[in-house]
């Protein structure tokens, strides 16, 4: 943001890495103009449209996936949020995947949005967000989602 280095900074970046590692996109994606970028664009697609913004490399097998490219952005003038085009309601409507899962990746996902917060004040503290995530790998695994991992990932 053009401030001197510092552990808020570090967060920042902490937080923009999750949401690229668990959306499968850049902050500098050709997507993201006109005000959208990575970090309002996960935050648009939580909690309900997760499945519409999570890589899908990271989605069990047997959920479909709406191709990324019907998946549109569009400005709301009450609210952001993200929008299947019309063409694709049928497919969108078959998204659906393990409650445990889906509550798995909204939870980091929100922790990614909590450490990218613009306001450094308002970040999320590392000690919580290690917390946070030992608490989500304890409950993910002590479901028993998908023995082994996720699909093609190992936690």
């Amino acid at each position: 943001m053009g401030d001197k280095a510092s552990i808020e900074g570090d967060v920042y970046s902490y937080g923009i890495l999750l949401l690229e590692m668990f959306i499968g996109k850049r902050p500098t994606d050709e997507m993201f103009k006109d005000g959208l970028n990575l970090h309002n664009f996960a935050k648009m697609g939580l909690p309900e449209r997760v499945v519409q913004i999570v890589d899908p490399i990271l989605l069990p097998r047997e959920v479909d996936v709406v191709p990324t490219a019907i998946v549109a952005a569009r400005e709301d003038n009450n609210d952001n949020e993200i929008q299947v085009d019309e063409g694709a309601q049928g497919i969108a409507n078959l998204c659906q995947m393990d409650a445990n899962v889906q509550k798995c990746l909204v939870s980091i996902l929100e922790i990614g949005l909590a450490c990218s917060i613009g306001s450094p004040k308002e970040r999320m503290k590392m000690k919580e967000v290690t917390s946070e995530l030992h608490m989500i790998k304890k409950a993910f695994l002590g479901f028993g989602i998908l023995p082994g991992g996720l699909g093609r990932i190992q936690v």
